[in-house]
């Protein structure tokens, strides 16, 4: 199996690759990575040493994209996860997190690969997660309706374009909507752990 890890030189990507090359569950595991963030330098020169190639792509950039090798599955942790930066910098998070996500299932439907798309819990409405009484009565049928930021609604929108490529294209996927996540590798921005 051929595997692309979008956001490969980030946290969860980085950390994914790795342990996908040491299992020896793929045959191949490649990254895609622009190495703008903090810390994606120091995650390139580790997947250097287990021989993982980067590209350095921008996620947006389509034509760059769709001319990468064939992969059987793509695993798109690509993102802007900074909710401040969705105030700020609302092309970047948009072209990141939406844009970026459309390019990557036009490359499954070329590639007939499937996906796993690594969304978040800033899918859920912000007024209802405030009225929560209760934190443990959040789960995947949770509100998505309301105000997210613009991160989240980036996110949420990408899981939409995903059900309906997968309707036309039988794209085969997987959605996981992760919370707080942290460990090793991690480097310490905003909105990450």
């Amino acid at each position: 199996m051929k595997i692309l890890i979008t956001g490969g030189c980030g946290f969860v990507g980085s950390n994914l690759a790795i342990y996908l090359k040491k299992k020896q569950i793929a045959t191949t595991v490649h990254s895609l990575d622009n190495l703008s963030r903090k810390g994606s330098l120091l995650n390139l020169h580790r997947l250097k040493k287990e021989k993982i190639k980067n590209f350095k792509i921008d996620i947006f950039n389509n034509n760059a994209l769709i001319r990468l090798p064939r992969y059987d599955l793509i695993i798109d942790c690509c993102a802007e996860a900074a909710v401040e930066v969705s105030k700020k910098e609302i092309d970047k998070v948009f072209n990141t997190n939406l844009v970026g996500t459309f390019n990557v299932l036009k490359k499954c439907v070329k590639d007939k690969s499937n996906i796993i798309f690594i969304s978040s819990s800033r899918v859920y409405s912000i007024k209802k997660l405030h009225k929560l009484k209760n934190k443990y009565l959040i789960n995947e049928k949770f509100d998505t309706s309301g105000a997210k930021s613009i991160y989240g609604f980036c996110k949420y929108s990408s899981e939409l374009l995903i059900k309906e490529f997968s309707f036309l294209y039988k794209i085969k996927y997987v959605i996981s909507r992760f919370s707080v996540i942290s460990g090793p590798w991690q480097f310490g921005k905003q909105d990450q752990g």
